[in-house]
């Protein structure tokens, strides 16, 4: 099993941070690792709901919603034979107007833990990536 974080702190509420964060298919739009975000039914953001998600380098994957609270944190889910991806995004408030976001990406299962170690420099990349652009679309926004 590999994982991987970004963290990132920002100035504005955790309320503001969610909305630009679970707007999941205005993504490409300012997220530079995605290209695409299609819903495959209904376009909210809730547990079941599943997007096709298209990333520079990397397969189109789809992903299902498999945990929200609402201005706090999503997490999603990408399966296939051998290998489990999580991919959890989490917002907490730090007071005073601002919070801190923590991206995290698991790779789970024989083959997971092997892309692990092959994606790993790209993983981390696309992290860092978009840990800085929600920040910079978050602040900008004000």
């Amino acid at each position: 099993m590999a994982v991987y974080e970004a963290t990132t702190d920002i100035r504005a509420p955790a309320e503001r941070v969610w909305a630009v964060l679970s707007a999941v298919e205005a993504w490409p739009q300012w997220m530079p690792t995605v290209s695409g975000v299609e819903p495959l039914r209904e376009t909210s953001l809730q547990v079941g709901r599943r997007y096709r998600v298209t990333q520079p380098k990397l397969r189109p994957t789809v992903w299902a919603v498999s945990v929200v609270e609402t201005d706090r944190r999503f997490e999603w889910r990408a399966k296939s034979p051998g290998m489990e991806l999580v991919a959890d995004h989490v917002i907490e408030s730090t007071g005073q107007g601002a919070t801190r976001v923590r991206l995290r990406f698991e790779f789970k299962g024989l083959v997971g833990a092997f892309l692990g170690v092959v994606f790993g420099a790209l993983t981390r990349n696309y992290l860092s990536q978009e840990a800085q652009a929600l920040k910079d679309r978050v602040e900008v926004a004000k």
